[in-house]
């Protein structure tokens, strides 16, 4: 377990130095060679986890692919309406406009939400019921600790003395 902290540790780290070399512009979510090898480390330790064979692993990662581009791509269009509900909150927009984007913005999250059920009924065709229930757990867990120890990362950074 203290391998898998110090390898999540050092990619962490060395994408924290890539996004704080680009600290002019915000960056992109989580996307650039640190974001990949984190990925590329998570598709492992999923397929350790979940016990999955060469053959299970490659039709689970097909689904999950097009599952996460189709996320990436939906959570895109989520994140523009917000921009554009900040936008219209501070400016002169009539309320009917505001609700609007506000109503547009409560279908995304459905979207996503319908988005993430189906994935995993589809699933049911390629893993387990336990399979599926350890790729669940798997990724809150994943995302926790991920946010973890990038929080550790930063609050390092801002101890340590100049």
């Amino acid at each position: 377990m203290k391998i898998f902290y110090s390898i999540v540790n050092v990619v962490i780290f060395a994408m924290a130095i890539s996004f704080n070399l680009a600290a002019q512009d915000p960056p992109p979510p989580m996307r650039g060679p640190g974001a990949e090898r984190i990925e590329q480390f998570k598709k492992v330790r999923l397929m350790e986890v979940m016990g999955m064979d060469e053959e299970t692993s490659i039709r689970f990662f097909a689904h999950y692919n097009k599952h996460l581009a189709n996320l990436r791509t939906m959570q895109k269009d989520h994140n523009a309406l917000i921009d554009q509900l900040q936008r219209l909150s501070t400016s002169t927009a009539k309320n009917s406009e505001i609700e609007q984007v506000m109503k547009d913005i409560g279908m995304s999250e459905e979207k996503i939400a319908e988005a993430r059920s189906k994935f995993l009924e589809e699933l049911k065709d390629v893993i387990s019921v336990r399979q599926i229930a350890q790729y669940v757990v798997f990724e809150r867990n994943f995302n926790k600790n991920l946010r973890e120890i990038m929080r550790d990362i930063a609050k390092e950074r801002w101890e340590r003395p100049r």
